[in-house]
């Protein structure tokens, strides 16, 4: 849903609109895709190299783009202009939306082909002990905006 409203509301944006999705991505970093991060990293990656080497393709992939945002939100974060921050921003949205499209399609389906049904249940548990269901977007503070 971020990646969709960067990409809708950044192009007609102000400088005062960048500066509010630039909070709200902060927020949605620190509270929902950081988190998601390290849970790929620490439950389903450590899983997926048990059938496949390390330096596997799919596995660097996701490293890389992990990467690239981290990047990406450092670059929002040191830039020292609106039209700087708006970039960044820009990019963020179209990596992350790619990324998501990128996991749907391909990794999490070989991991679903990969890994046997006890590392699918472990891996089901794991998850849902680290990221309770959420009650408001990550991105939203207490008054749902």
């Amino acid at each position: 849903m971020f990646a969709r409203r960067v990409e809708r509301e950044l192009p007609a944006a102000s400088d005062d609109d960048v500066e509010h999705l630039y909070s709200q991505l902060l927020r949605f970093w620190s509270g929902g895709l950081l988190p998601h991060f390290h849970t790929e990293s620490e439950c389903l990656l450590a899983r997926l190299i048990r059938h496949r080497p390390l330096y596997d393709p799919q596995i660097e992939r996701l490293h890389t783009e992990h990467l690239t945002m981290y990047g990406l939100v450092a670059r929002m974060q040191d830039a020292a202009s609106p039209g700087e921050r708006r970039e960044a921003l820009r990019e963020f949205g179209v990596t992350l939306h790619d990324h998501i499209r990128w996991e749907e399609r391909e990794l999490f389906e070989a991991a679903q082909a990969e890994l046997t049904d006890g590392e699918l249940d472990a891996l089901g548990d794991e998850i849902a002990g680290r990221h309770p269901k959420l009650t408001s977007a990550p991105w939203e503070d207490a008054s749902g905006v």
